[in-house]
């Protein structure tokens, strides 16, 4: 069963091209593995499948709900008119699909006056309208999952980098979410604590999560996803199985962005 969808995705910033024409599906139980170099598109795609961004032109479902469509040559949002990140965010046909995905940030993006169990707990509680009784529960149990049953009543400044990126997995799976979007997530940490992130989203691939992770670590890529996809100035070079993508890519474009990691 498909969950997500992109057509022809189309985005400009100051009259140059950042995606143009990018299409994609994403399948349940699925794991979509983005890479390429920096400046390729990578991050704004994500930004644009989780509504911080918005498409100039093309095709968007969640869950077989057309969410954009494409009129004149310009995308149309469902519930309006116009393309302004405020008007996304009042939507409130938006704001219902945004409760069918989490997006874990490369920087945590935790709020620094908060605890970590409210961090966890605060957008099922003040988004979704969820029980905060209930939220709490799997709130405690996604910090377990994550080894930081613990550290519930902490600060974020009181955590390491790692611990930190838990917590922003863990606030994500309180959502109860379809989809993970991962957008670099060990990027701002050492060698030691990225394969303790990795660790924890090659158990999350386990347990056939659907995600979308956009990362420069090539072989957690090659051995985790099920499909990558190799994006360059703003297009889709190759798709593909991750494993024969990874270990024996088709186009040059490729080839040569992959040997830059075997050197």
């Amino acid at each position: 069963m498909s969950l997500f969808e992109i057509k022809n995705c189309k985005k400009t910033f100051n009259g140059q091209k950042v995606l143009d024409d990018i299409s994609f599906k994403i399948n349940e139980g699925e794991v979509l593995a983005i890479i390429g170099s920096s400046g390729s598109g990578k991050t704004t795609l994500l930004r644009i499948c989780t509504f911080l961004e918005c498409m100039d032109d093309g095709e968007m479902w969640y869950l077989d709900n057309q969410v954009v469509s494409s009129s004149s040559g310009r995308a149309k949002y469902i519930g309006q008119d116009d393309l302004s990140l405020d008007s996304l965010n009042k939507n409130k046909e938006l704001v219902k699909i945004k409760s069918y995905f989490g997006l874990v940030f490369q920087s945590f993006n935790l709020f620094p006056h908060w605890t970590v169990l409210k961090n966890v707990m605060d957008a099922p509680i003040s988004v979704q309208k969820r029980n905060p009784n209930e939220v709490k529960e799997r709130a405690m149990y996604f910090l377990k999952k994550m080894g930081l049953e613990d550290k519930a009543n902490n600060y974020p400044c009181e955590l390491s980098g790692g611990q930190q990126q838990r917590v922003a997995i863990a606030r994500a799976l309180c959502l109860e979410p379809k989809i993970i979007y991962f957008d670099e997530p060990t990027s701002a940490l050492d060698p030691e604590l990225t394969s303790e992130i990795l660790k924890v989203i090659k158990e999350l691939a386990k347990e056939k999560r659907t995600m979308v992770i956009v990362t420069h670590e090539m072989n957690f890529a090659r051995d985790v996803a099920d499909r990558v996809i190799f994006m360059n100035d703003g297009v889709v070079v190759e798709e593909g199985n991750a494993y024969d993508l990874i270990t024996n890519p088709k186009k040059e474009r490729t080839k040569r962005f992959l040997q830059k990691y075997n050197e």
